[in-house]
């Protein structure tokens, strides 16, 4: 399968991008949310953790809001949490962070694909994400995953991928040509109809999937 996508690529696209979470990595739980009942029990205990789940998803919605739409960064989020945490605000961003990079695995079938284009495309990761890019590349270091030319990621730029915005300005920047670019990623709406709005191709693969679907446009 593998293969055959990298024959159709290298014949029909001059420049690939790939989402990072849910399509290069995973992080080992259930759901996201889980990341931050993690961060509560340990530096909270476990009378506090769930609290602490729900606080971290409100203080983000709260950031989100507040930015119209566009992206936030992590210590915006915490800087929202109620203020019987602000003595411990530190590590408890510190620790997020950590737990991030200890829980995340590369998904090995698109890491291959990424793999098996490397040297014949130039690639591109873009990430809607609240993660600073240095933590981001850090997990991908821990992941094994090199091979790309730059790095997107949405708070660095206050805008992401579902609007098409930050795929319009990785373009802009690196002189793509959208019509030539194919974007594989596993959310339905940042990257398949993300990619759609800026004018690119796309490709959206199953979420806690190892198959691939087969989603091209403007072809």
């Amino acid at each position: 399968m593998i293969t055959i996508l990298k024959k159709y690529i290298i014949k029909h696209f001059d420049t690939i991008s790939f989402d990072i979470f849910d399509t290069l990595i995973e992080r080992d739980v259930n759901i996201p949310s889980d990341i931050f009942y993690k961060v509560g029990l340990k530096i909270l205990g476990k009378n506090e953790a769930e609290t602490f789940r729900k606080d971290r998803i409100e203080a983000e919605e709260k950031a989100r809001k507040s930015k119209l739409g566009g992206e936030v960064t992590l210590k915006e989020i915490y800087l929202l949490l109620p203020s019987k945490y602000y003595n411990k605000l530190d590590v408890l961003l510190r620790t997020e962070i950590e737990t991030e990079i200890s829980l995340c695995h590369a998904k090995e079938n698109i890491v291959s694909l990424l793999k098996e284009l490397n040297g014949s495309k130039k690639i591109f990761l873009i990430s809607d994400m609240y993660l600073p890019k240095e933590v981001i590349k850090k997990m991908l270091d821990k992941c094994n995953i090199h091979g790309y030319n730059n790095i997107y990621v949405s708070n660095e730029y206050g805008i992401n991928k579902i609007s098409g915005r930050l795929f319009i300005n990785v373009f802009s920047v690196e002189k793509i040509n959208p019509k030539r670019h194919l974007h594989i990623g596993d959310s339905i709406k940042a990257d398949f109809l993300g990619a759609y709005r800026a004018g690119a191709h796309s490709y959206h693969i199953k979420r806690k999937s190892r198959l691939i679907r087969l989603s091209l446009i403007h072809i």
